[in-house]
């Protein structure tokens, strides 16, 4: 038969764990009441839009490109080109991009050709190709009253983006059979 001391000793152990397993639990409900406040109070704006880019291989006439441009609360802001991985498309890459709005920043995110709803054939990071239609995205970020320029037609641009997207903002930095470097910050 245990004795009273042994007894008291597991309650108390039993105790114990309770209390840090409901602070655990109040800590956890905290965190999701304000995380889904943080992202409630600062939903960025979404604008859907198809940008029509020159032909590619195979392609004599236009791509068309399916884009997103997501808005922070405050604007003039830094723009980020947001590009996906191979088999990914504009979607895949959507909770980075309202990360960086919710950071400040114009977020353009896109299908790649080929991918998506984008029109035209994967040419897999081509300078001549998708590396142009990100010179054409930067283009159309310069035209945006939302992004911040430091120059007349000159928006200040990072590129992001991972794997196939991540060999795109390679080439892009430096500027590949484009001129597309000297223009992102």
């Amino acid at each position: 038969m245990p004795s009273v001391l042994a007894r008291l000793r597991v309650t108390r152990r039993r105790v114990v764990v309770l209390l840090v397993v409901f602070g655990l639990l109040v800590l956890a409900t905290l965190a999701g009441v304000l995380g889904v406040a943080r992202s409630g109070s600062a939903q960025p704006r979404i604008e859907e839009f198809q940008l029509s880019v020159p032909g590619g291989p195979g392609q004599p006439g236009p791509v068309s490109l399916d884009a997103a441009l997501y808005l922070p609360a405050r604007t003039p802001a830094p723009a980020v080109l947001v590009a996906h991985g191979f088999g990914g498309s504009k979607a895949s890459v959507d909770a980075d991009a309202r990360d960086l709005a919710d950071r400040g920043f114009v977020a353009l995110t896109w299908s790649a050709r080929g991918f998506g709803r984008s029109t035209g054939q994967i040419a897999l990071d081509s300078p001549d190709y998708e590396v142009a239609d990100a010179s054409r995205l930067i283009d159309y970020l310069a035209t945006r009253p939302e992004v911040r320029l430091d120059g007349p037609g000159d928006p200040r641009v990072g590129v992001t983006g991972g794997s196939y997207g991540g060999a795109l903002a390679l080439l892009s930095l430096r500027g590949t059979a484009v001129d597309v470097g000297s223009r992102l910050h």
